[in-house]
């Protein structure tokens, strides 16, 4: 029964040997595989196809919809958003930034949020949409149920190849020259040249009966076309379509195959209905749950644009492969269950051994994991803290009860009065002294015996030699020296943290000390120059449990959450973290001093697994982040949202939507947490921020202006993205901020002024007319008066001479000729000046300061001046509305004086029979006033003028007026007196 039973599982074996052998790089490790799933919110865990948008946004089709993943969420499409199908057999993202879904129940276009559904100009027996690609053109072609399709104005055009509407078109691929090819049930592949069909490629009989599903250019050969079908892979070249020629692939490869990609290196991957399979430098891996991947189907592969490799599995989701950085030693390669791996090391034969907690030692020869025998007898070896191989090749082993060990070819022996407390860590001097640091001190031992340091407190967790007899102790207090094997007194690194201490090495000339919350601090033993790294650093954890330095002079670093690796710069003298990349790499606590540089090979033991870093991987760095801003919000003074804007047009807001809370993204799959941002508000801000790994910015109170919000994205190893995101954006000012109001209160305001100026100045105006009015007033009232006096006083006195003349001249004798002479010369004199002071008593009165008296006062002194002559005297009528024009005392009296001048002068000299007086309204600014005689005249140019002319000019010109004499010997004389209306309100 034994036999019988043992004899399957002895097949078992050997084929699994013959798998290692043949397979190579597949025995005893586990690939990395970043997975995601319905847990990490992908919508459902059956995956049909996968593509990329413009914003390197992976879009993944399911059996469940369509979902969208930006390196943090997953964002899904259904029917419910509007999709023809939750059934997405196919999904791609053209280069306009649409992203079209391929259904059970035909083809939808997403694009600006929203989906739009296209129906075929042909009736079709089923609508399921197995094909979309996009030409170089940009023409979006698609299959449905096996017929061809373009997507133009909006709508599904049936295209027929060579006019052949009964071929069946089982795939769609577009070349890098953008050339459509379309494969063809049983026909072969068939190009699209211009408008024209060529077929280009003939597929064996053998193969004639089955589906090409996928067609692939080789990325790096572009004489290669690769053909798949379920059962095989075809090569095409020049037309001929060959079985691929690599040995032992059809051998290697079972099951059916589903699709094809290639990788950055060239590698041809499969995904077939039992996980994937990697064609890799003419040999095959195959990727299932043994090594990382699924047993699962996988029918798509898909390399994206930032050279990321995604597997899509039928039910266990989503995955992304890491590449061989590193490989895992977990239960599933044979660690006991629950068990621990404390420590690493190497024994005589280069084997790797690894100390469990509870289960003793694991012994790796490069192929498998086998259990090291050790005594028997519990709890024998059983709880391994330590492992340490010495020169001689002797593996030192320190439980954690049961005390040292020593392990060579002979066996195991154990070191007499070792027992009793945990052996934290173990190493050895230049002269061969082991130093031990356990859970009560530490110790040394030597020539058989063990030995406690005095002076040290009861915890160590470290040590490191220094050459000579000096060694270096961590404790939970720091560092301690010791030198001859006593501690010395008052010893303390420059600037250390008064921590624990974990882990130490010496690189180059430093010493290098791993703290417990401090971060790595490191010391120049020769200048004394200090620097810590920590988190801000890009350490994944402030709790540095080990350390190592490989063959490259890189430092490892095993940390509280996770493997560190460092790059030292010899010139600056410092390290930089290299190794922040992968989003899915597991977020482990490595275990103290449990770390071994192996060759090629860094070994870390962690809480969970045993990593193995591959040192010879080249850092290739990774494209950088691609950055959008995902939404923009106004937000209200208490922080709630109020509303979205959307970011394709210019934003106008008000001056009271000054609140905004702008989310941005900068997508990098494979590790979005570590991409960092800068951001910059133009308008606001001169310069852009620091980096930061928050992708919320808050902008309260914003002022009125024009903005443009920029952000750039950096990767782990500072790549920055080629394009900066931006929204732009203007905040209206109130309207009594605003530039024409301002302008307009500016203009108010100077017309305020001015009207103040105004009113203050018509204000003096009417006051100082007001004076005028009072001072007229005072001078009309004494005019008046003044006349009234002079008429009744002095017209009373000539009166009474005149009176008392004709009564002298009534007594005097008639004999007495002179004296009567002479009374008469006063009576005349005295008539005369009565008849004087007529003109000046009228020209006082202030009834006579208008134009109709005026000229009735001149028509009164014609009157008189021509009575009992022979000279007729016509004054024309004049219109009484001119009693409104009123004249300025001056004016009456001159223009009065002026004419009578006039009147006396034609007495003396015209000998004029007829003199007319008249007033010329012909102009209607102007007062014109005329005296015609037909007397004798004279010759204005040659006559002398004499004092009456020279009077009448200068009267004219006291009053602004103008004086025209008009006058021919023998013809008479015209005089025109002629002044501005305007003038007299002046």
């Amino acid at each position: 029964m034994k036999k019988l039973f043992r004899f399957p599982f002895f097949l078992l074996l050997c084929s699994l040997v013959c798998m290692v052998m043949f397979t190579g790089r597949a025995y005893a490790q586990k690939y990395i595989f970043a997975h995601y799933d319905i847990e990490d919110g992908l919508i459902q865990s059956q995956i049909n196809k996968m593509s990329m948008d413009i914003d390197h946004r992976l879009w993944i089709g399911t059996f469940g919809g369509a979902c969208r993943f930006d390196g943090k969420d997953f964002t899904a499409y259904t029917r419910l958003t509007g999709l023809p199908d939750n059934y997405v057999a196919t999904v791609f993202s053209d280069k306009g930034g649409c992203t079209w879904f391929g259904t059970m129940n035909g083809l939808a276009r997403l694009y600006k949020g929203k989906i739009i559904r296209y129906k075929p100009d042909i009736a079709l027996k089923r609508y399921f949409v197995g094909n979309i690609t996009q030409d170089g053109e940009g023409t979006i072609w698609v299959t449905c149920a096996g017929t061809l399709f373009r997507v133009k104005n909006d709508k599904m055009q049936h295209v027929a190849i060579n006019n052949d509407a009964e071929l069946f078109i089982t795939s769609l691929a577009v070349n890098n020259a953008g050339v459509l090819y379309a494969a063809v049930y049983k026909k072969g592949i068939y190009r699209l040249n211009g408008q024209k069909w060529e077929h280009v490629i003939d597929v064996p009989a053998v193969y004639d009966e089955q589906v090409i599903k996928r067609i692939f250019f080789d990325r790096f050969d572009k004489s290669k076309i690769y053909l798949l079908t379920r059962t095989g892979l075809l090569c095409a070249r020049d037309g001929v379509a060959k079985p691929l020629d690599i040995k032992n692939v059809t051998e290697k490869i079972k099951g059916q195959l589903l699709c094809i990609e290639q990788d950055a290196d060239a590698n041809i991957w499969l995904g077939t209905d039992n996980g994937a399979y990697c064609i890799m430098d003419g040999d095959v891996i195959h990727y299932n749950s043994s090594n990382g991947l699924t047993d699962n189907s996988v029918p798509d592969i898909y390399f994206d644009a930032d050279k990321n490799l995604w597997l899509g599995s039928l039910g266990n989701g989503l995955y992304r492969c890491e590449g061989d950085r590193y490989t895992i030693f977990d239960r599933t390669q044979g660690i006991p269950e629950s068990k621990i791996v404390m420590t690493v090391t190497q024994d005589w034969n280069k084997n790797v051994l690894m100390g469990i907690d509870g289960a003793g030692i694991l012994r790796y020869d490069g192929k498998k994991l086998s259990e090291v025998s050790v005594p028997g007898g519990s709890p024998y070896l059983k709880g391994v803290q330590s492992l340490y191989t010495d020169k001689t090749g002797t593996v030192w082993i320190g439980t954690g009860a049961t005390g040292l060990w020593q392990y060579d070819k002979s066996g195991f022996k154990q070191v007499k009065n070792s027992s009793g407390f945990a052996y934290n860590f173990i190493t050895a001097d230049e002269s061969g002294t082991l130093w031990l640091a356990t859970s009560m001190g530490c110790f040394y031992y030597q020539n058989g015996e063990m030995k406690q340091l005095e002076g040290i407190p009861s915890y160590s967790a470290s040590m490191l030699g220094l050459g000579g007899d000096s060694v270096l102790i961590g404790t939970q207090n720091g560092v301690m020296l010791a030198v001859n094997k006593k501690i010395v007194p008052g010893f303390k690194l420059k600037s250390f943290p008064n921590t624990a201490v974990y882990s130490m090495i010496r690189y180059r000339d430093l010493l290098l000390v791993g703290t417990d919350d401090s971060g790595l601090y490191t010391w120049d033993m020769t200048t004394g120059a200090v620097n810590i790294y920590n988190v801000g650093d890009g350490l994944k954890a402030n709790s540095i449990y080990s350390l190592a330095a490989d063959e490259r002079g890189r430092l490892w670093m095993g940390t509280g959450r996770g493997i560190n690796r460092m790059q030292y710069d010899p010139e600056k003298k410092t390290f930089w973290v290299i190794d922040n990349i992968g989003s899915k790499e597991p977020v482990v606590e490595a275990n103290q001093n449990a770390i071994m540089h192996r060759g090629h090979e860094i070994w870390i033991s962690t809480t969970k697994a045993v990593m193995v870093y591959n040192t010879m991987t080249k850092m290739v760095p990774s494209p950088p982040p691609h950055v959008f801003i995902k939404s923009v919000q106004l937000m209200k003074e208490d922080g709630e949202k109020r509303s979205s804007i959307d970011l394709d047009d210019w934003a106008e807001l008000q001056h009271n939507q000054n609140h905004l809370s702008i989310s941005f993204l900068g997508v990098y799959l494979k590790n979005p947490d570590a991409v960092s941002y800068q951001y910059k508000l133009v308008g606001l801000d001169s310069a852009f921020s620091s980096p930061m790994r928050n992708n919320v910015v808050n902008y309260p109170s914003l002022p009125p202006g024009k903005y443009t919000f920029r952000v750039k994205a950096i990767s782990p190893d500072g790549q920055v993205s080629p394009k900066m995101a931006s929204f732009s954006f203007v905040i209206i000012p109130p309207f009594y901020q605003t530039f024409y109001f301002r302008l307009l209160a500016i203009v108010l305001l100077v017309l305020l002024g001015f009207g103040v100026q105004n009113l203050v100045h018509q204000r003096k105006i009417k006051r100082e007319k007001a004076i005028e009015a009072m001072k007229r007033e005072e001078k009309l009232k004494i005019r008046q008066q003044t006349a009234e006096d002079f008429h009744d006083d002095l017209g009373n006195k000539l009166t009474r001479i005149t009176v008392l003349s004709e009564i002298l001249n009534a007594k005097i004798d008639k004999g007495q000729a002179d004296q009567r002479g002479i009374v008469d010369q006063i009576k005349q004199n005295a008539a005369s000046l009565y008849n004087g002071t007529k003109d000046i008593l009228w020209a006082l009165d202030p009834k006579s300061d208008n134009l109709y008296e005026t000229l009735n006062h001149i028509r009164e002194i014609g009157i008189e001046v021509f009575h009992d002559v022979p000279v007729d005297f016509e004054f024309a009528a004049v219109d009484e509305d001119i009693q409104l024009i009123k004249l300025p005392m001056e004016y009456s009296r001159n223009i009065t004086m002026i004419f009578k001048e006039l009147l006396n002068n034609i007495l003396k000299h015209a000998d004029a029979g007829l003199v007319t007086f008249e007033l010329d309204q012909s102009d209607k600014n102007a007062i014109a006033l005329r005296v015609t005689d037909d007397g004798k005249g004279f010759d204005s140019g040659a006559a002398h003028r004499g004092r009456g002319i020279n009077n009448i000019n200068a009267r004219a010109k006291r009053i602004n007026a103008s004086l025209l004499i008009n006058s021919e010997a023998g013809k008479g004389t015209s005089v025109t007196l002629k002044f501005s209306k305007n003038q007299l309100n002046n």
